[in-house]
């Protein structure tokens, strides 16, 4: 079952590319707005990142709104050698979702990789989880991603901008009883808590309000 309350997966202006009037109070504002009970910060992090300190104080700052839980993250990159692009001392006490945002076109060093990121303590959260172009997963590929999942505990995000993960993958992975969650990987505030385009895999997990 997953939330419609709730959105896990939420970008702001600390990055170059969301939309100007992202920031964190907007957000939390407009968050509040519609409802919402769970709002995740998870900005795009690279270990040379410097305006970390900043941005958890920010939110920590607006962190006012009874009604409203904010969570304090990151969207960290997973890397060709399956780590994260994210220093320690931020992914061991923060919310920590993994990311594919290179085509590795290689599918040992994919599977590899998620592995990895599977089993790595400090990730919470695989994000936009789906095959490159250039390959699929067979059936017992696909089983000992969702034995890892389960045995290591990771939620699967269930990505409203990506219409992630594939359909069958999503069947498989409710089979072996891996949790889900949603996020709208929102970089404009009238995305987030916006769920629509994924309806499909919404109704197959079932959610609740």
């Amino acid at each position: 079952m997953v939330n419609t309350k709730e959105d896990f997966h939420v970008h702001t202006s600390y990055n170059d590319h969301s939309s100007p009037n992202l920031n964190i109070a907007s957000a939390v504002e407009y968050a509040d707005s519609i409802g919402l009970k769970t709002l995740a910060f998870t900005e795009h992090v690279r270990r040379e990142s410097n305006w970390v300190n900043s941005y958890v104080n920010e939110i920590e700052r607006n962190n006012t709104k009874r009604n409203l839980k904010l969570i304090t993250g990151f969207e960290a990159k997973i890397l060709r050698d399956g780590s994260i692009d994210c220093l320690p001392k931020y992914s061991a006490d923060y919310f920590v979702i993994a990311s594919f945002h290179t085509i590795y076109g290689n599918k040992e060093i994919w599977m590899n990789a998620i592995k990895s990121a599977i089993k790595n303590p400090d990730v919470n959260v695989i994000g936009h989880l789906a095959p490159e172009s250039t390959f699929s997963l067979n059936n017992e590929e696909l089983v000992e991603m969702c034995q890892l999942l389960k045995e290591h505990g990771k939620i699967v995000e269930l990505n409203a901008k990506y219409n992630r993960p594939p359909l069958d993958w999503v069947l498989k992975f409710k089979e072996y009883g891996v949790e889900f969650h949603l996020g709208s990987d929102a970089h404009s505030l009238n995305e987030i808590g916006e769920f629509s385009r994924i309806l499909k895999l919404v109704q197959l997990v079932g959610a609740n309000s």
